[in-house]
């Protein structure tokens, strides 16, 4: 919880946009106390192991989160994934590089053949669609 706790403090100092860290369930109670007595807007997403994934920070950003409709990570968009590592504060030339090595595979059919286009991830992502059981969480 020491990482949170210093995640919460670079977000209220203005260091942080958004934060991404990940609990196991039984913390979520007081994650979530800690985040509405700070009034930071956040989020829950369950992940596949069992553990939490909770986005917190300014509002706009938590909400660009919640317009992935609970897409887990790898299944994101190119678009989708390189807005998450910029807000999360990751190194942009890296995301710019990972951006185009993502789209690059969208945009290379199953057969290697390159300009025959391909259902990007995240359009095939709907079948690992965690359902949305957040918005009563959200701060207005």
């Amino acid at each position: 919880m020491d990482v949170f706790f210093h995640l919460l403090y670079e977000h209220s100092r203005g260091l942080r946009d958004l934060a991404l860290y990940t609990i196991q369930p039984e913390q979520q109670e007081r994650v979530e106390h800690e985040l509405k007595q700070e009034q930071v807007d956040y989020l829950f997403r369950p992940i596949e192991d069992g553990r939490v994934n909770v986005y917190f920070g300014h509002k706009a950003c938590v909400d660009v989160i919640r317009s992935f409709n609970g897409c887990q990570h790898c299944y994101l968009s190119p678009e989708q994934d390189f807005m998450l590592g910029i807000m999360l504060g990751y190194d942009r030339t890296r995301q710019c590089e990972r951006f185009l090595q993502r789209q690059k595979l969208c945009n290379t059919s199953a057969s290697g053949n390159e300009g025959e286009q391909k259902p990007c991830l995240n359009q095939q992502a709907r079948k690992h669609v965690i359902p949305e059981r957040d918005d009563e969480h959200a701060l207005v």
